[in-house]
Formats: structure tokens, sequence, C-alpha cells
């Protein structure tokens, strides 16, 4: 199974194309807690938007050192015996430090921006500063982030 390293443009190609990654934070007792969420990649930062109040907020807050893994699954192989088959695969983790967004007008803008992203082209109200006030935005600064993908022979 050939393995690739990605590339810094092909990771953030691919951090930039998917929906849904997983936040990795750990309490004060050092126990992992590990969050599917959708984000997004903008400026060289991951962003998100939550509830106001729960365990990974709680995490970030007791320790703002986060990893953010996102995956996809690109083909399933197959072979004639069980230890033929394979899965191809793109990954990224990333690793940095996660603070919430206090400022209300730079938390209408993520949001916003955030909605044009998922949007799909349809259109939508901009949100306001009271709506952004009733969610919690959350920074993830990038300390490093790498990539691998499972790819079939000869893809290299």
């Amino acid at each position: 199974m050939p393995q690739k390293q990605l590339s810094n443009e092909e990771i953030i190609t691919f951090i930039s194309e998917e929906r849904v990654g997983h936040l990795a934070t750990y309490d004060l007792g050092n126990t992992p807690y590990i969050t599917p969420l959708n984000y997004i990649y903008y400026q060289g930062k991951i962003y998100f938007h939550c509830a106001n109040e729960g365990r990974k907020l709680d995490n970030i807050a007791a320790n703002p050192q986060v990893c953010f893994e996102v995956s996809r699954v690109n083909k399933s192989v197959f072979g004639s015996v069980a230890c033929q088959c394979s899965t191809r695969y793109t990954s990224v983790l990333v690793f940095g430090k996660a603070y919430t967004i206090e400022d209300i007008a730079a938390k209408t803008d993520l949001l916003n921006i955030f909605t044009e992203q998922f949007a799909e082209g349809r259109s939508y109200p901009h949100i306001s500063a009271e709506a952004a006030s009733r969610v919690t935005v959350v920074e993830i600064t990038v300390d490093s982030m790498q990539g691998k993908a499972n790819i079939d022979p000869g893809e290299q």
C-alpha cells in the first residue's frame, strides 16, 4: 500500500474542500474527548461554531492545545483474500491552540463566511450581531499540519 505524504499546498486544498472534522481535546484529568463538527478553513485558521456551553468548551478553557483531524475514504480496493483488501484514503492532522472569539463583529463576519461556504450557492440573509451573540465561535490557530494519502501503486 503506497503512502504519499501530502505537501502543504495539498493539505490546504484538502481541508478547504472538506466539511467535517474531528476535534480532539482533553480535560484537566487528561481524559480525551473527540467531537465531530462542521468547520471552515479561512485565512490559515480553522473555525467552528457551537452552543455557548458544553464539554468541548470546558476542555478548551482548561487546555487550549487541540488536535483536529479531517479524513476521507476515496475508495475501497478488494482482493481475492481479505488480507489483500485495502482502503484508499486522505487524512490530515492539524495541531494548534483553540480560542473562543469574543468580539461580536468578528463572530458575525465569521458566521456569515461559514454560511456562504456551506450554502452551496443558495442565498441566505446575513447573520445579525444579535444572532451571533447566541453562539460561540472557536478559532484554531495552526501550529503544524501533516497529511498523507494511501494511494494506488504507481500514483506517486
